[in-house]
């Protein structure tokens, strides 16, 4: 698979994630063709043999439901696993490539994303992008035990970049929710800088947002808080961040735990 190569600075969506996305594309490309394949095999063959031998028939459920029969013939097993090995591959590549998130390249003030295998590549004028910094409940989030959430809570931080083509979001952590490490803060004010110079103030506020980010040594246990709740801190860095209040979550020197109105 050839991949377009692209100027700029390298970096992943995803924070934390060991995955290439690039590998993790291949990979899932040659399950699906080998699930297909292996598919289309036991079915053909499920077929093909019994109609040799008087034709191809699905059996009934078991009368006495004895011993550990299935209720379908070798045949109908056959066309079912055969399914299996072509369906399967579909949902666990889009788990596997959701996981390993999309490769994004920032050149100045253009940031390219990259989803390897897939469409082509979105580019945004981060001077010109809508754009928002926000609190997000990270979906599905139930590692386990209530101590286990107690201890990584359910927000994190995320730059969500809005396509003026249609307005569909394009979500770029700023930390890990499970294992609480920051994006490289490097990278953010990397990000943070390309946005500084809009002249729209939503952008500038947002720029704003991701220097308060920059400054977080370890994502703070949130349960509850306003999406918008991230303050922005002055482009001359403050000897104090600006702490952000939250609703619900565990005192750290990052947030200031507040009454809900």
């Amino acid at each position: 698979m050839s991949e377009k190569s692209y100027d700029g600075h390298r970096m992943q969506s995803r924070v934390g994630v060991t995955l290439d996305p690039e590998h993790v594309a291949v990979i899932v490309r040659n399950m699906r063709i080998i699930g297909a394949c292996a598919g289309a095999v036991l079915i053909v063959v499920s077929v093909v043999l019994p109609s040799m031998n008087g034709g191809f028939e699905w059996t009934s459920y078991n009368q006495t439901r004895s011993g550990n029969g299935t209720g379908l013939s070798y045949e109908g097993l056959g066309v079912v696993f055969g399914l299996v090995f072509m369906v399967g591959p579909l949902g666990t590549g889009y788990a596997f490539k959701a996981a390993a998130g999309n490769l994004l390249y920032l050149n100045g003030t253009r940031l390219t994303v990259v989803k390897p295998g897939g469409r082509e590549a979105k580019e945004f004028d981060l001077t010109r992008t809508r754009a928002q910094v926000r609190l997000d409940k990270v979906s599905g989030s139930r590692p386990g035990s209530a101590k286990v959430r107690e201890e990584v809570g359910t927000h994190r931080p995320v730059l969500v970049l809005f396509a003026d083509s249609d307005g569909r979001e394009t979500i770029i952590e700023l930390a890990n929710q499970r294992t609480r490490n920051m994006r490289y803060s490097q990278e953010t004010r990397m990000l943070e800088a390309a946005m500084r110079s809009a002249t729209d103030p939503a952008i500038q506020h947002a720029a704003g947002q991701l220097r308060t980010v920059a400054r977080w040594k370890k994502l703070p246990v949130v349960h509850d808080a306003a999406p918008d709740a991230i303050p922005a801190s002055p482009v001359e860095d403050p000897i104090q961040v600006p702490r952000t209040p939250v609703r619900i979550g565990v005192a750290a020197p990052e947030i200031e735990i507040v009454a809900a109105n």
